[in-house]
């Protein structure tokens, strides 16, 4: 959701000798992100999530990202033991929490099937189609951060946080965990 042409211009580079560089920050910079604030930000698509049994009867199964752009696929193993598809009508995503839930359509119960390590699969398209200029802004320093300390401990320098900073324009992003 960075380009590469967007960091060098925030970092003011013109030459291409540090490309690969770059790219590697950009993906750590999201990642940085992604941990502190519990979303996706940079767009995925394929993503699995893998369960050992269906709910009971029409209970939910909370999907672990948000925002879900999509459900592309759910497999099951029935009871011999066959992968079955879900057909897109058999299902349908609340998002109403903070993390969305995948349900059996309305006025069904997910199907029989067997309940073993792994025998659930849920294939999603996770985050958002265009990125919030306040985490754009957020990207761009954490960048420039990594660019200019490339090591783990800087000798001889103070440095200090700047006010209204990345956390400011992260917070309202955060999602508060407990537990």
């Amino acid at each position: 959701m960075i380009t590469i042409e967007e960091a060098k211009a925030h970092l003011r580079l013109e030459h291409n000798e540090e490309d690969a560089l770059i790219t590697s920050l950009i993906a750590s910079a999201f990642k940085h992100i992604e941990n502190r604030t519990g979303q996706v930000f940079d767009r995925r698509d394929g993503i699995v999530m893998v369960a050992d049994r269906l709910p009971k009867n029409a209970g939910g199964l909370e999907l672990q990202w948000t925002p879900v752009r999509a459900v592309t696929e759910v497999a099951y193993l029935d009871q011999a033991g066959a992968q079955v598809l879900m057909a897109e009508s058999a299902i349908y995503v609340e998002k109403r929490g903070v993390y969305p839930v995948v349900y059996p359509a309305i006025d069904t119960d997910w199907p029989e099937h067997r309940p073993q390590r792994g025998s659930v699969r849920i294939t999603i398209n996770a985050g958002y189609e265009e990125l919030p200029a306040d985490v754009r802004a957020a990207v761009l320093p954490i960048i420039g951060h990594l660019y200019e300390n490339r090591e783990a401990v800087v000798i001889g320098t103070i440095s200090s946080e700047l006010p209204m900073g990345v956390e400011m324009l992260l917070a309202p992003y955060v999602i508060h965990r407990v537990g």
